[in-house]
């Protein structure tokens, strides 16, 4: 690092994260990078508060304007108190993966931190106020936060009016009052709760003046969200806007409830795992799901429901024909049946997930290498009734190939046998979710980068 400084005196932007960095090198910073702008020290951890001090009395680093610190758990109060000293033009920080960090840190500082804070469960809403006056935030996303109350969220919307992202992660302080807020907010287009208290929440949101603007809405989890919920987004939001919903583990949801989706005609993606899906939605084509012609849905998400049966499959197939991506692990029900609807109608398909259905057989490679050409995922981890052989018909084609005839676990709550190991409750879709989490994340990744371009 003392060579490139060295040799590069207008170095604008330098990124050192991950890397075993010491105080030295923050020294020879101070000493020549007179022009540098940005810098990113994220994840290093061998140097110390000591090395940030070399910041206040070195000449260079005085025009930084973004500083990257996350997880720099070894950073005290008397650091950011350096940083800010020594950089005066700083504008944003972010200060991600920072579970040691407090309140004062980020007051000393008086600089903008950067709105995507997750991991920092000590921040309270003296930080969070500090944060909603220094900056106008357009979008944040918050993860693992327990001391955040509604007071934040007043600030954050007063003082922060152009929110238009907003990602809440396990803060189990997020209440009804919260939500109030958030709905005085005009221009919000994509929203992701977790276990919101109850429907008032959400329907303080749909009430407000960003509900018909809503592009995005992730209610994972949100056990209280029943069918009226769905009733009032579905009045609410009949402007072509809702294309993302992601409903999955809503365990008070009915088909009375979801007969309401076929009003948002605009859906691109929905995920329903883990709801109580029952057939009785296969008797409600037109009524619950349009024709195609006013369909576009390409993502659909039916894991871990266990009465998902062949009937259910064919009647949301038949209206989604422009199907990319279709997920079903963990259905006890399905037989190869379901898969020929599936391959009748949907001749776009990418991405198929059938991890768990026990009753398929070598008929359904079959099936898929005939009729689905696009095919270039494909999981079907714990299907014991498809053999090894037959599988391998789709691995020449596809760009992730899995398989597996092991045993299904038992968290998924039936036998390999498709028998049904207890009713279906909470505590067991719960510990479902977690092999569904690595689908969740991207969808929010995938959220959160449709938002920001």
């Amino acid at each position: 690092v003392r060579v490139i400084v060295g040799g590069c005196p207008t170095l604008l932007y330098l990124n050192l994260s991950h890397t075993a960095v010491t105080n030295t090198t923050i020294r020879n910073l101070s000493r020549c990078c007179l022009s540098l702008q940005y810098l990113s020290l994220a994840y290093c951890r061998s140097f110390t508060d000591r090395g940030l001090q070399y910041l206040t009395t070195g000449k260079g680093c005085h025009r930084l304007v973004h500083l990257d610190l996350s997880g720099c758990t070894q950073i005290s109060v008397d650091g950011f108190r350096d940083v800010a000293v020594g950089c005066s033009q700083l504008q944003h920080v972010e200060l991600n993966d920072m579970p040691t960090i407090v309140d004062k840190c980020v007051l000393v500082g008086g600089f903008c931190i950067l709105p995507d804070v997750f991991n920092t469960p000590h921040l309270s809403d003296i930080a969070f106020k500090a944060i909603a006056e220094g900056c106008r935030l357009q979008w944040i996303r918050i993860e693992a936060n327990s001391q955040m109350t509604d007071i934040s969220w007043r600030h954050l919307t007063r003082n922060c009016p152009s929110l238009r992202f907003i990602q809440v992660v396990d803060c189990p302080q997020l209440s009804d009052a919260s939500m109030r807020s958030i709905s005085s907010l005009k221009n919000l287009t994509s929203l992701s709760v977790a276990d919101c208290r109850s429907d008032v929440g959400l329907r303080y949101l749909l009430e407000g003046p960003s509900g018909p603007k809503l592009c995005r809405l992730n209610l994972s989890g949100c056990g209280r969200v029943g069918d009226m919920s769905l009733v009032r987004l579905a009045q609410r939001c009949v402007r072509p806007s809702l294309r993302h919903l992601d409903l999955s583990y809503c365990e008070r949801l009915t088909d009375t409830g979801l007969e309401c989706l076929g009003l948002l005609s605009s859906l691109v993606s929905l995920d329903l795992t883990g709801t109580n899906i029952q057939d009785q939605v296969s008797q409600l084509p037109i009524t619950a799901f349009p024709h195609t012609a006013d369909l576009d849905l390409e993502s659909l998400d039916l894991s871990h429901c266990l009465v998902l049966s062949n009937q259910t499959v064919k009647a949301l197939c038949c209206s989604c024909c422009n199907l990319l991506i279709l997920r079903v692990r963990g259905c006890p029900k399905m037989t190869d049946m379901a898969i020929q609807y599936v391959t009748g109608v949907s001749h776009y398909l990418r991405e198929l997930d059938v991890s768990g259905c026990v009753h398929l057989t070598e008929r359904t490679p079959k099936l898929l290498q005939r009729s689905c050409q696009q095919l270039a995922c494909i999981s079907m981890l714990y299907c014991t009734g498809i053999p090894k052989q037959a599988a391998l018909l789709l691995r020449p084609r596809a760009q992730r190939w899995e398989h597996s005839q092991d045993s299904v676990p038992p968290w998924y709550g039936y036998s390999s046998e498709g028998r049904l190991l207890r009713p279906m409750k909470m505590e067991a879709q719960c510990e479902g979710q977690q092999d569904t989490e690595t689908d969740r994340e991207q969808h929010c990744a995938h959220s959160r980068h449709g938002d920001h371009s």
